[in-house]
């Protein structure tokens, strides 16, 4: 009995052995198998893909099963070894390189001168505009009493154009808050231009003013006192303004 037990153990540490044996020599044949297999060629390309490799041959890798009897069982089992894909690594961008920018050949272009501005001519002030007369006659000197006149109680002088010419046909009247007394011409004549004005003896102030044909004042009104005992007459001439 004690023979069989130690047979049947040297028989388990013999099958022991040889599994350890055949594991050992299996093991070697396939780290051998991994190196002869080919690598892949780097990439020459970014993003270009490698041509597909083949897949290794299946690789017979031997396990021993034991069991509880001394009875030996050996069985093989298929392992198939995948090489593991190579992870290819980003490819490295390079950073742009910056281009310098071109200066700028654009000439300058200079303002245009502005048109030479002209010099304005002064003009010559508006002549002055000279009053008009109000009226177209006007005294050609104070009134003056005439004692040496022959017969008494006249109003009497001469009427002339701006140039010195007695007028013909021009009237005179002589008229008070009393009396209005009719306008009497000029004369004609070798008297051109003469009139005179016969009033009263009444020691009177009058109004003495020429008219138009149509009865309107066209000379200043000269106020004289009239007085018989002082001189029989009064002069008063008259010239036209214009």
């Amino acid at each position: 009995m004690n023979k069989g037990y130690a047979f049947g153990f040297l028989i388990v540490l013999l099958v022991l052995i040889l599994g350890m044996y055949v594991a050992y020599t299996g093991f070697v044949s396939s780290r051998e198998a991994l190196r002869a297999l080919p690598t892949s060629p780097p990439a020459t390309k970014v993003g270009e893909v490698g041509p597909p490799q083949a897949s290794p041959a299946p690789t017979f890798l031997p396990t021993l099963a034991f069991g509880v009897s001394p009875t030996l069982q050996i069985s093989e089992t298929i392992v198939i070894v995948t090489p593991t894909a190579s992870v290819e690594a980003p490819p490295v961008t390079e950073p742009a390189t910056p281009v310098p920018a071109e200066p700028s050949t654009s000439v300058p272009t200079e303002p245009s001168p502005s048109p030479p501005t002209s010099t304005p001519v002064p003009q010559a002030p508006p002549p002055t505009p000279v009053p008009v007369p109000a009226y177209q006659f006007r005294l050609a000197g104070p009134p003056s009493p005439d004692a040496g006149y022959g017969n008494c109680c006249y109003l009497f002088g001469t009427v002339r154009d701006s140039a010195g010419n007695g007028l013909e046909g021009v009237r005179v009247q002589a008229l008070n808050e009393w009396n209005t007394l009719p306008p009497a011409a000029t004369k004609g004549g070798g008297e051109l231009g003469q009139y005179n004005i016969s009033i009263g003896r009444d020691v009177v102030a009058w109004d003495v003013v020429v008219l138009d044909a149509a009865g309107n004042q066209i000379s200043t009104k000269v106020q004289i006192q009239f007085d018989p005992d002082v001189a029989n007459a009064v002069r008063i001439n008259w010239q036209r303004s214009y």
